[in-house]
């Protein structure tokens, strides 16, 4: 497409969020990110297919380098629920595809609990059971989330580092893969370079 920079679909840990209205649904979560977080897929909850936030304020679903956000925006986006859960404490993560979008069913120690705290402070509940359930997302999204969070659990379950399965021990080629990824600025490369140097 023009004016689009193609992302390489293969590897979901270059993935980057870069479009206009993505960047504002993460400038929403953005004081909760760690400075080095990067946000590599974004989801939002549609309205108009079934199972979407017809009257309220649409679900955003984050999956970052680090774990997975989920934004639950209450009162017409006047109150929010923001969730965060490490890729080390889920447990399972599955795709219901549907005719028009799919729902992403996420399960973690607690979530269900978390999910259902939103009756009691204003909020709309969100989840079933023991799963954190998001209906309404649209499938190419869907399976990004899918594909990056199932790499994100299976590293941590492994105790390996991505980054680190690869090159080995070697900070300075870690270093060259962090800068080529986009994960750091040339500056910051330059500097930790020279550090190591």
């Amino acid at each position: 497409m023009f004016g689009k920079k193609e992302q390489d679909n293969s590897d979901p840990t270059t993935w980057r969020v870069t479009e206009k209205d993505e960047l504002k649904e993460v400038d929403k979560i953005r004081d909760r990110l760690d400075s080095d977080e990067i946000v590599h897929v974004m989801a939002k909850q549609s309205r108009t297919k079934p199972g979407g936030a017809v009257i309220g304020t649409p679900n955003t679903v984050f999956a970052t380098d680090k774990r997975i956000i989920i934004r639950n925006p209450t009162m017409l986006g006047m109150r929010e629920n923001i969730e965060d859960y490490s890729y080390e404490k889920l447990t399972n993560i599955k795709l219901e595809k549907g005719l028009f979008s799919s729902t992403l069913v996420i399960t973690a120690p607690g979530m269900g609990t978390a999910a259902r705290n939103g009756l009691a402070t204003g909020g709309i509940a969100w989840g079933r059971g023991e799963d954190g359930m998001i209906d309404a997302i649209p499938k190419d999204k869907a399976e990004m989330i899918l594909k990056l969070v199932r790499l994100k659990m299976e590293a941590h379950r492994t105790g390996k580092n991505t980054t680190q399965q690869s090159y080995g021990d070697d900070p300075l080629k870690i270093l060259k893969v962090r800068y080529a990824k986009g994960e750091i600025s040339k500056e910051e490369y330059e500097e930790m370079k020279s550090a190591l140097e």
